[in-house]
């Protein structure tokens, strides 16, 4: 959860929820991918001390809950709030009905439980687009189920159009963090905005800073959904994209969700848009050590830039790259050396601590291809 520390009066910037440690956000305006990339090898020593990797299976630090004996953490202090009851219950309820039936006897409220559906939910026939538009149809049905579905209608018509982008940001910030620590674990305020605090305010209110800092995204610390499923499938088509597409859709809201592979974080970024799904680093991931999915892949296309090594990626007459239409040979002619370094500099997105680490996923992926379903055409990998 946040814990809001506040700078000793007569400072000039206040910062809200910030985490408890008080490590530097990035600031969301004015900062670009290169930055993105450098904060994560700033961090990787301090966040990947034990040098283990969460997709490899490796053992991985957690900080804010205690371990049950088995190494797994302990949720039950999240787990008996009514929120979380509630939540887990009506989740679960869409869910089966999607699959068509409800095979796990445990009771409605069990985390376990609803990762049973949601595990049956990716595992169905069909491509990743299917995945991702069944789970599309549980996200939007959670508010009516509650009995305020008016609410998405009315804040994309009034409050998206008129607020302040910051305001908007900092609302789903407050949801997140107050409403679904059961899905995602402990969560923490990341990419705070500053916000100059009126003139006339301050006046009226000398304690008050110039300048508060407000954050505009949430970390979880070790995403439980992430974890449990053990799966990149899962993560990118039952929850990163319709995630995305969902708040969009609904709020008006762009979010761009960047799971890291290294240690099982998470970040969601409000009104940021994502990229393309072609050219998301999170779909770059080879099948976690893990997995408990029915099936597992080994073809794949990887990026452009990795394809040049190797000659994957394209269309069957081997000449075009079968995302983008480019022929090979206009992708060689602009891709030299420094082209090829620099799309690596930045291409780890928060996927990874490091590109060093992210490499390494990257070379995992090019020995035996990545996560099976999270290909376009996975209903042709199996």
């Amino acid at each position: 959860m946040v814990s809001s520390s506040f700078i000793p009066r007569g400072a000039a910037t206040m910062r809200i929820g910030e985490g408890s440690e008080r490590e530097k956000s990035k600031r969301r305006r004015g900062m670009d991918v290169a930055a993105t990339a450098t904060s994560n090898e700033t961090n990787a020593s301090s966040n990947n001390n034990n040098g283990g990797y969460a997709w490899r299976g490796d053992p991985i630090p957690t900080k804010s809950l205690p371990l049950l004996p088995n190494g797994k953490v302990d949720y039950s202090s999240i787990d008996k709030s009514p929120i979380s009851k509630v939540l887990t219950s009506t989740i679960r309820k869409l869910l089966v009905q999607e699959v068509g039936k409800d095979t796990d006897p445990r009771d409605h409220a069990n985390f376990e439980a609803l990762m049973t559906s949601v595990r049956e939910v990716n595992d169905m026939k069909g491509t990743a687009k299917d995945v991702q538009t069944r789970a599309k149809r549980v996200f939007k049905g959670i508010l009516p189920a509650l009995y305020i579905g008016w609410i998405p209608p009315l804040w994309k018509k009034f409050v998206d159009p008129n607020a302040p982008k910051w305001v908007t940001g900092f609302s789903f910030h407050l949801v997140f963090i107050v409403l679904f620590p059961w899905l995602m674990g402990p969560m923490e305020g990341a990419e705070h905005e500053d916000v100059k605090v009126p003139e006339k305010l301050r006046k009226t209110f000398p304690f008050l800073p110039e300048v508060v800092s407000v954050p505009q995204a949430i970390k979880a610390e070790r995403c439980r959904f992430l974890e449990t499923s053990s799966c990149a499938s899962v993560c990118v088509n039952s929850c990163k994209v319709p995630s995305q597409e969902w708040l969009r859709e609904d709020f008006g809201m762009n979010l761009h969700i960047q799971p890291n592979y290294d240690d099982f974080s998470c970040v969601w970024s409000f009104n940021k848009a994502p990229p393309p799904l072609e050219e998301d680093a999170a779909i770059l991931v080879p099948c976690f050590s893990n997995c408990n999915s029915e099936f597992k892949g080994e073809k794949d296309a990887l990026k452009q830039v990795m394809r040049m090594k190797r000659g994957v990626g394209v269309t069957e007459d081997g000449e075009k790259d079968k995302y983008t239409g480019e022929t090979l040979e206009s992708i060689a002619r602009r891709a030299s050396e420094q082209a090829i370094a620099e799309a690596n500099e930045s291409f780890a997105d928060g996927t990874a601590f490091s590109q060093d680490t992210f490499k390494e996923r990257v070379v995992k992926v090019q020995e035996g291809g990545k996560c099976w379903s999270v290909d376009a055409e996975r209903a042709n990998l199996r």
